[in-house]
């Protein structure tokens, strides 16, 4: 086997490593445990769309899973940073850094119907989650950011 074929060969293994270890962290010792929040939205970007399930945590809930994602405490707190998981990146064709709008369907009343909530969050952390139907759907919020988007405590 050539150099080159070895490298990319522990790059690889070592992605699928950081990928195990991830989803055993988000699913065993992880979110599972953390209470949450959550409600429901359609979530777009670059032309594209996908409903989402919105899950409202604490910024102390991504220390305590050791998930770097390179944002400020009081920045994931105050609303404007979001974690997702890989396919809703797929569906949006978003990156760490890319902006993507939430819009809740619910919305206000008002005398011309109902107006829909929106928010713009910036992508914080794309992270792979294990292969489930909540997984795959699933945008992880600041709850300040939760309850902006929901209209109050949901």
């Amino acid at each position: 086997m050539e150099y080159t074929e070895q490298m990319a060969l522990r790059r690889n293994v070592l992605s699928f490593v950081v990928a195990i270890t991830v989803v055993f962290v988000f699913t065993n010792a992880g979110l599972g445990q953390i209470a949450v929040q959550s409600s429901n939205a359609l979530a777009t970007a670059n032309d594209r769309s996908t409903g989402v399930m919105v899950r409202g945590i604490e910024a102390d809930d991504l220390r305590s899973l050791n998930l770097w994602t390179g944002v400020a405490s009081a920045d994931f707190a105050a609303g404007r940073h979001a974690v997702i998981g890989r396919q809703v990146a797929d569906a949006l064709a978003v990156k760490v850094g890319d902006q993507f709008l939430l819009i809740d369907p619910q919305g206000t009343r008002t005398a011309f119907g109902v107006a829909p909530r929106t928010a713009t969050f910036k992508v914080a952390a794309v992270i792979e989650l294990a292969p489930s139907a909540e997984a795959t759907i699933t945008v992880y919020v600041s709850r300040r950011g939760l309850e902006e988007l929901s209209g109050g405590a949901p």
